[in-house]
């Protein structure tokens, strides 16, 4: 599957943070995080998912419209019983706005390609405990 570089690029230069005590998390693709393992491990869980439900495709929307969404997918987590943290991906171009994420514990990769996919989303990250956080495209082939 084919993606602009520019795509990957801007997924690369966001940091991912997770709301967690004492302290927020940030991740990085390709990077490992001791501090969300001890959050894993904590929830008794090996693997997550970091997804979005704002501005689908990388197009931005409006407020309203992202914040509805945003909204739909926590409901949707909840209603189906996955465990989430507050998150937010900001990336590293001052001029894109951060985004309300949600990091999903437990969630395998092929549930988060589809969870992404249901909102839009070009990609999502994911991780197991241990790992390095991966990106994950969720195009209709991914």
């Amino acid at each position: 599957m084919n993606h602009p570089p520019e795509l990957y690029t801007a997924y690369l230069r966001t940091t991912y943070w997770v709301e967690a005590r004492p302290a927020p998390i940030a991740l990085r693709v390709g990077e490992r995080s001791r501090a969300l393992d001890r959050v894993l491990a904590q929830h008794r869980v090996r693997r997550w998912a970091f997804v979005t439900a704002w501005n689908p495709q990388s197009q931005p929307v409006a407020s309203w419209r992202n914040v509805a969404r945003d909204a739909q997918l926590r409901h949707g987590l909840a209603r189906a019983g996955h465990r989430w943290l507050p998150a937010l991906g900001e990336g590293d171009d001052p001029d894109w706005t951060p985004e309300p994420s949600v990091l999903v514990l437990g969630m395998s990769a092929p549930d988060a390609a589809r969870l992404g996919r249901r909102f839009g989303q070009n990609a999502v990250v994911i991780g197991k405990l241990g790992g390095r956080a991966t990106l994950l495209w969720c195009g209709p082939a991914a």
